[in-house]
């Protein structure tokens, strides 16, 4: 079996391993994507900035707990108006540990108040004419964990321009460039409830696919399965000064039963609960 970039199998690997790796072909084309691609078109107007803070009960990654502690998760995305229904958008992710045990989380002890996990991810939208489509890149990296490396990700994503029983389809592609190869697909819906001019609840159902790369990265097992169903309800409560108060509940099952049982072999959980509280801002 090969090496597994940032999935550890136990914290013996861990350990061993060096927490330095120098900056990848990819991720040096990543970096260029990102600083030149806005200069390539005029902007129209000033960038939208979203940004959000949310406190969770656990940290889940595709239906993997990292850690069962709770967690502060910070996002902040630029995005800028390239007209004629094109858009680019820097998003970046930040995830930090809030305990030093993880429990039945993959992250090892140790790691309260920490920086655990780092993404960002440059992204280029079209509106064409009612669906909307997407390309981009994400890397991720995890600092102060020992042995899980960088990565990074060709995303593509698209929301047709149709709803199915008044929920929105979406579907996601993500393919690793680095170690792990493989390929991970999501395909979800959503539906948002107005239910005062202040208050609004949100709904998603997420089911994914890995393939057998994808499902040894994150399932530990080299054999290709339905990874996690994921539900999620938020409810947003909106203030002045273009804040809103949000609480969220999610859960997530792996649906394989090979993959499943896989994780359950490695002492980890197949299902996960988590709640949520935060705030965002738009500007």
């Amino acid at each position: 079996m090969r090496r597994v970039t940032y999935y550890p199998h136990t914290r013996e690997e861990i350990l061993s391993q060096s927490p330095i790796r120098p900056m990848s072909r990819t991720n040096k084309l990543c970096f260029l994507f990102l600083v030149f691609s806005p200069a390539c078109v005029a902007v129209t107007e000033p960038p939208k900035i979203d940004a959000a803070l949310q406190v969770y009960s656990q940290h889940v990654f595709r239906g993997v707990s990292q850690t069962d502690g709770k967690v502060i998760q910070a996002r902040n995305d630029w995005t800028l108006d390239m007209g004629e229904g094109q858009s680019f958008t820097l998003g970046s992710f930040v995830n930090v540990d809030g305990t030093n045990e993880t429990g039945d989380g993959i992250y090892p002890d140790g790691n309260g108040g920490q920086v655990t996990r780092v993404e960002f991810e440059p992204t280029w939208a079209w509106d064409l004419g009612g669906e909307i489509l997407s390309a981009g890149v994400v890397n991720r990296s995890h600092p102060n964990n020992v042995g899980f490396g960088d990565t990074t990700e060709a995303v593509l994503t698209w929301y047709p321009g149709f709803q199915l029983m008044s929920y929105q389809p979406m579907m996601k592609f993500y393919y690793d460039l680095e170690d792990g190869d493989g390929l991970y697909s999501q395909f979800g819906i959503s539906r948002r409830y107005e239910m005062s001019a202040d208050l609004r609840l949100e709904t998603s159902f997420d089911l994914s696919h890995a393939d057998s790369d994808q499902a040894e990265n994150l399932y530990r097992i080299d054999r290709a399965g339905f990874g996690d169903l994921t539900a999620q309800a938020v409810l947003r409560w909106k203030r002045p000064s273009h804040l809103e108060v949000t609480a969220s509940i999610a859960a997530s099952t792996i649906v394989s039963n090979h993959l499943g049982e896989s994780l359950e072999a490695d002492g980890l959980d197949d299902t996960n609960l988590w709640l949520g509280v935060g705030m965002s801002w738009a500007f």
